[in-house]
């Protein structure tokens, strides 16, 4: 029986010059099963990007009924979950504002904002101009794959970022395999146009059922991501949602940036296993050198 080994050692003299692949190849990156090949181009792309640098942001998530009280050493306020009413999503700003420490405070989904204002992106620009005076900094998630194009997501964008809100954050819902290149295309199109990313989460939050991921498809993913976006558009993992094991997968695979790291240290089990000793051990294990930054992605201390 014959063994057929899949390699796409053809491709690496492109990756090392920094010529962007072809859609073709970068479907052939995603198709591969040689995990080992796609690891390759993956961590010389994000050598090329950012060199060893692998950054990490604390975040304080708040929930609508949640105190800010415990923010601990969060570099970013997060308020998460959808606001019933423009009124409710001001409020939340206000009292969050009048009690954090000095964080940046973001919040909300783009989408979910869009959705508030009825897709009436003058309203969304006056909502924006409302929420920046009440204490928010940025809208906390871009989720691409809930707009219907390229077009609709560069005008949301744009009339937020006309209110006087920043969108450092690419994010998607959900997404099957098949979808997850032209979100990507979808976020380099748009950073081309606007240049206001500063992270793309390409993983999906929220797993199809009918379609759940898989291991493979995500580090595949996240390789993909980092050969197909500029070098100033870090590719990110969110922490909490899939795990310190997959993360440090995920920086030998191109990841530059993992997201949500607890912002409170809790020392049950150990000063060597506090929150931030934990994603500094896996960052230098998957040989990168680990940086905290804020919500502002400027580097901390």
């Amino acid at each position: 029986m014959t063994t057929t080994t899949h390699t796409l050692g053809d491709l690496e003299h492109k990756v090392a010059g920094g010529s962007p692949l072809t859609g073709a190849e970068l479907a052939r990156v995603l198709a591969c099963p040689d995990l080992v090949s796609v690891g390759v181009l993956g961590e010389m792309a994000r050598r090329r990007a950012t060199g060893d640098a692998v950054t990490f942001g604390r975040v304080a998530l708040l929930e609508p009924a949640a105190s800010v009280a415990e923010v601990g050493e969060a570099g970013e306020i997060r308020l998460v979950g959808k606001p019933a009413s423009i009124e409710e999503a001001r409020g939340r700003v206000r009292s969050a504002s009048a009690r954090t420490s000095g964080a940046p405070l973001t919040g909300f989904s783009l989408a979910d904002l869009v959705d508030l204002c009825g897709h009436d992106h003058l309203m969304l620009a006056e909502l924006a101009v409302g929420l920046r005076a009440d204490g928010l900094e940025a809208v906390a998630e871009t989720p691409v794959d809930r707009f219907d194009s390229t077009e609709a997501l560069v005008e949301a964008l744009r009339a937020v970022i006309h209110g006087g809100l920043t969108a450092p954050r690419f994010t998607v819902d959900r997404a099957t395999l098949a979808d997850r290149l032209a979100l990507v295309d979808r976020v380099a199109d748009t950073h081309a146009i606007l240049g206001n990313g500063r992270a793309f989460a390409p993983l999906q939050r929220l797993d199809p059922v009918e379609t759940p991921s898989t291991g493979y498809d995500d580090v595949k993913t996240i390789a993909v991501t980092r050969l197909r976006c500029p070098a100033d558009l870090v590719v990110q993992v969110d922490w909490p949602l899939y795990g310190p094991k997959l993360a440090q997968v995920a920086v030998a695979y191109g990841a530059g940036d993992i997201d949500g790291v607890a912002a409170v240290d809790s020392l049950n089990l150990g000063a060597r296993r506090s929150p931030v000793e934990d994603i500094v051990r896996q960052i230098r294990a998957a040989g990168g050198t680990p940086i905290e930054r804020d919500g502002r992605f400027s580097r901390r201390g």
